[in-house]
């Protein structure tokens, strides 16, 4: 089998099992040989979303924390 038929029988594989995952576009084979496979951009920005906020929480929650003492400060 050539190469350009497995390429081709790999994306039609693959296209068959997207049809079951809403969340995911069409595989691309990219020039490089890599494929691709994304994800819904209105998934990937809500997913961005919550971890934008779970990054600022975390970020306040350290700062209430108070300022860092020295490993070396002494009483």
């Amino acid at each position: 089998m050539s190469e350009n038929e497995q390429e081709t029988r790999l994306l039609s594989a693959l296209a068959e099992l997207l049809k079951d995952y809403g969340d995911y576009g069409d595989a691309k084979l990219r020039t490089d040989g890599d494929i691709t496979i994304p994800l819904d951009p209105e998934l990937k920005k809500r997913r961005s979303r919550g971890s934008q906020f779970a990054n600022a929480f975390s970020e306040m929650m350290r700062d209430d924390m108070g300022p860092r003492r020295s490993s070396t400060w002494v009483k």
